[in-house]
């Protein structure tokens, strides 16, 4: 099976931050694969694990509600509703999900209060929790930082880590 990821990325800090992280992402994947992907953009870095959760899932249920509707029904309407439910699913005609990984882009950048912490930590629990629970990769490109300078000077080589990461997880899943 071929590669696709869906990439997931925040709408903060979209102009400073997000849309560099993006371009950073397609070259690399474009130069180490081609890589098809997908892109889907959320308002904040702590919704991008319910999104990846939600594609997920969507995989699944896709899965049971094919294989339920079989029952009692001569093979062209089988092949038609597979056809049909291929148009509107993320899954392809072999009944696989679309997506074999996921690759988050997104920065938490320091406020005032400690809030940025505890966002944080829920973020990468859940992203850790979501990947082992469905056998998933997520290569996770979400940072830290103090202020939007120092953002902008690490979200290079945060993205391309996370880009590299996804990738080699992705071959030890073959």
């Amino acid at each position: 099976m071929n590669n696709k990821i869906k990439i997931v990325y925040s709408n903060y800090y979209l102009e400073e931050i997000t849309s560099k992280m993006l371009e950073i992402s397609k070259k690399k994947l474009n130069k180490l694969g081609p890589i098809e992907f997908d892109l889907s953009r959320v308002p904040g870095s702590f919704d991008i694990p319910f999104e990846i959760a939600r594609s997920i899932k969507e995989d699944v249920l896709d899965i049971e509600n094919q294989t339920g509707t079989f029952e009692g029904k001569n093979k062209k309407e089988i092949r038609d509703n597979i056809l049909k439910m291929s148009k509107f699913s993320q899954l392809n005609l072999n009944n696989q999900p679309r997506y074999t990984g996921y690759l988050a882009l997104g920065c938490i950048i320091k406020g005032k209060t400690i809030n940025h912490e505890a966002i944080s930590t829920s973020i990468f629990t859940n992203l850790q929790r979501i990947s082992i629970e469905n056998i998933t990769p997520i290569g996770n490109g979400i940072f830290n930082a103090n202020n939007l300078k120092e953002a902008k000077e690490k979200l290079s080589k945060c993205t391309e880590h996370a880009v590299e990461t996804l990738l080699m997880l992705l071959t030890k899943k073959k």
